[in-house]
């Protein structure tokens, strides 16, 4: 019994030495109010907000009731959904280029990935600026600086997190 609350203890300590941030649930504040966590997407639905990927979520937008849809890809159900969603991004994104990127009308596995690719993020850029009144380059350029490379710089693609960069656009208009 002793080992046990001295390993967990040990455990406690390291992780608050040295990766508080992370073990204190990776928070984000704004004037000093808790947002929301870098670990967990949140449903961003601003037109000066980078969303994220698309989001199973009740009715509340309560992200603790979040998860994936268990949908097939082939049901009929699952490429209504989809077509919706394609639908309504479109019309909120009329200047965007080029075709609606996958991850905006699909949901992730966990239902709340707080990453989205870089591709997707600037797909997303002329919305936001519009929004903010920045140029669209402004917004690409925020968004670029907060890419984190492909896994070991060579699988994957390079990804943002959706509460990372929303902070640092939020940080243009203050």
């Amino acid at each position: 019994m002793v080992l046990v609350g001295l390993y967990t203890a040990v455990i406690t300590g390291i992780g608050q030495t040295f990766f508080s941030q992370q073990a204190n649930g990776s928070v984000t504040t704004v004037k000093g109010k808790v947002t929301g966590s870098t670990l967990i997407a949140q449903p961003e639905t601003g037109d000066g907000d980078l969303w994220g990927r698309a989001m199973a979520v009740s009715g509340t937008g309560n992200t603790l009731q979040a998860g994936p849809t268990n949908l097939s890809p082939a049901s009929t159900a699952y490429r209504q959904r989809t077509q919706a969603l394609a639908k309504t991004i479109q019309a909120r994104n009329p200047d965007a280029r080029g075709v609606i990127p996958q991850e905006l009308i699909t949901t992730s596995g966990s239902g709340v990935d707080p990453d989205i690719s870089l591709a997707a993020a600037l797909w997303q850029a002329p919305r936001i600026a519009k929004a903010r009144q920045l140029t669209v380059k402004q917004v690409q350029r925020i968004i670029s600086q907060q890419a984190t490379p492909a896994w070991t710089g060579v699988f994957g693609a390079q990804t943002v997190n959706v509460a990372q960069v929303n902070r640092a656009l939020a940080k243009t208009n203050a």
